[in-house]
């Protein structure tokens, strides 16, 4: 006797627009992982709230993943920076000491015992994320842990890593 089989969910109608504004909207930005990520966040809100009160929730759905990539916009705005690469020669940026290339050496081996006294995981996050450029989502799935725990995860280093370099800083 086969187990009864279970009553299918009707997928939810804004659902069914996932895949098409993923593909528009990863067509318009610079990184697919932003507008998936915008597109997540937005249907995992919906899915989790009782949203009885939401009128149309397609347009809600549209809104609210828009406002969040609006969002990362600013805060990638915010962040920007320029590779020394792309300066003029006489734009780099330099030390005039003799001490300079030592000041780095010490910092690069300052920055390497800060991340060796973190654990395994939440140190591997920190540096796929900031220096190898993965998205949270893909450290996650590396990983085998949920998104809230990478977020966590690179806060504690990113934290730890400050803490732990506060000597280093030239701004105070």
């Amino acid at each position: 006797m086969s187990p009864p089989r279970r009553p299918s969910r009707p997928e939810p109608t804004w659902l069914a627009r996932y895949r098409d504004l993923f593909k528009s909207w990863s067509q318009r930005q610079s990184s697919s992982h932003d507008a998936e990520d915008a597109l997540h966040d937005a249907a995992l809100a919906l899915l989790s709230r009782d949203n009885s009160a939401v009128q149309d929730p397609a347009a809600y759905f549209y809104r609210s993943a828009q406002h969040k990539l609006y969002a990362q916009a600013r805060a990638q705005r915010a962040h920007a920076s320029l590779s020394l690469s792309d300066l003029a020669q006489d734009e780099h940026p330099f030390l005039d000491d003799s001490q300079s290339n030592a000041r780095t050496l010490q910092l690069s081996r300052a920055l390497e015992a800060a991340l060796a006294q973190l654990p395994l995981k939440c140190r591997q996050a920190y540096v796929w994320h900031r220096l190898e450029g993965y998205s949270q989502r893909e450290i996650a799935e590396r990983l085998g842990v949920s998104l809230n725990s990478v977020e966590r995860y690179i806060m504690r280093a990113l934290q730890h890593v400050s803490e732990q370099l506060h000597a280093y800083r030239g701004d105070e």
